[in-house]
């Protein structure tokens, strides 16, 4: 029955009925809100943006729901910038929050996630998903993430795979409910943090603790 009510919810999703997914689940500690944006570079290369932006929101959700009871639930998706192509993340995020700054939020979510699929190099600054800040409770979560993506996304929500794509999405994501980079190469806050699959025990603990903060506004 949750795997019916879960593919249930994701394809009402794809089709812009959000009231499925807005339903207050007791199996989850915390559900957050999540805008995606998907940039020209992103939708150029598959006609079904749409249905992939969510797909990548659900496969970086499925791993926090079993690791932290927190869910995230695209409300909406759509383009942009529309045409403007930016070939860094640093200046993605700029461009974003000056297009969606927080003071004109009308609570219809609580973050944004942006990706591109220009042709970034991970190693370089520039090229590297990025979150806008450590959230905390004293002045809040965070609320933009810059993430890039390398293939196009076909797994099903109920079977994510945690490819490199997905591993960016989560370890920006726990960015923004407080983790840290660390010196612990297995885990995934490490800088490097190619295919890992674990949080250490630090960032776990910040992460729970964090999970019911207010959004920063």
């Amino acid at each position: 029955m949750t795997t019916l009510l879960r593919i249930t919810c994701f394809i009402l999703s794809v089709v812009a009925v959000p009231s499925c997914a807005l339903l207050h689940d007791p199996r989850f500690e915390r559900v957050v809100r999540v805008q995606a944006l998907a940039d020209p570079s992103f939708r150029g290369r598959n006609p079904r943006w749409n249905e992939e932006l969510r797909a990548r929101i659900e496969a970086a959700s499925v791993y926090f729901e079993r690791e932290f009871e927190i869910r995230f639930v695209t409300v909406n998706a759509a383009a942009w910038p529309e045409r403007e192509r930016i070939a860094s993340t640093a200046g993605l995020m700029v461009k974003l929050k000056q297009d969606f700054p927080t003071q004109k939020n009308d609570g219809a979510f609580d973050l944004i996630v942006a990706f591109t699929a220009e042709p970034l190099s991970r190693y370089l600054p520039t090229g590297r998903p990025r979150a806008d800040r450590i959230g905390d409770c004293r002045v809040g979560l965070g609320n933009y993430v810059i993430t890039t993506v390398s293939g196009i996304f076909r797994n099903v929500p109920e079977h994510p795979d945690l490819n490199y794509d997905t591993v960016a999405l989560i370890h920006e994501l726990a960015h923004l409910f407080g983790a840290e980079h660390v010196q612990d190469t297995a885990s995934i806050m490490h800088e490097s943090f190619d295919y890992r699959s674990a949080f250490d025990m630090k960032n776990r603990s910040v992460i729970l603790k964090n999970r019911n903060c207010p959004f920063a506004k």
